[in-house]
């Protein structure tokens, strides 16, 4: 591996601690590629998922779509920031990062606002 994969694989490990970091109610924090597989992060250590493999699979490639859907209207709306699902137990937010996608999950009750804008920020530095 060169050491510029290296460097890559450092600086997205760091990104998904540093938003397990913004709030301990963050239950997930992983970078999802255009396959829908997750090349980095995941559950928070404890954390038991609410989704069996496949359905988690399942909601990355939603995730995806969702993404490509909304950035097909960018010349008119502009760029997707990022997208935010609220349910009764979770709250998913997905963020473009390069050519793949950010998605986090963190529960209800966390402060949603304070984890998206700090992720925002991290991703973007």
């Amino acid at each position: 591996m060169s050491k510029k994969n290296d460097l890559q694989d450092r600086l997205t490990k760091d990104i998904c601690n540093d938003i397990f970091a913004i709030d301990k109610n963050v239950r997930f924090v992983g970078i999802v590629n255009r396959e829908g597989e997750v090349i980095e992060g995941g559950f928070r250590k404890g954390i038991e998922p609410l989704l069996d493999q496949n359905e988690e699979q399942d909601m990355y490639l939603q995730s995806l779509s969702n993404i490509s859907f909304f950035q097909s209207f960018s010349a008119k709306f502009g760029p997707v920031d990022y997208l935010l699902i609220r349910q009764k137990k979770i709250t998913m937010i997905t963020i473009p990062y390069k050519a793949d996608i950010l998605c986090i999950s963190a529960s209800s009750q966390s402060d949603i606002d304070r984890i998206r804008d700090e992720a925002i920020k991290i991703v973007s530095l």
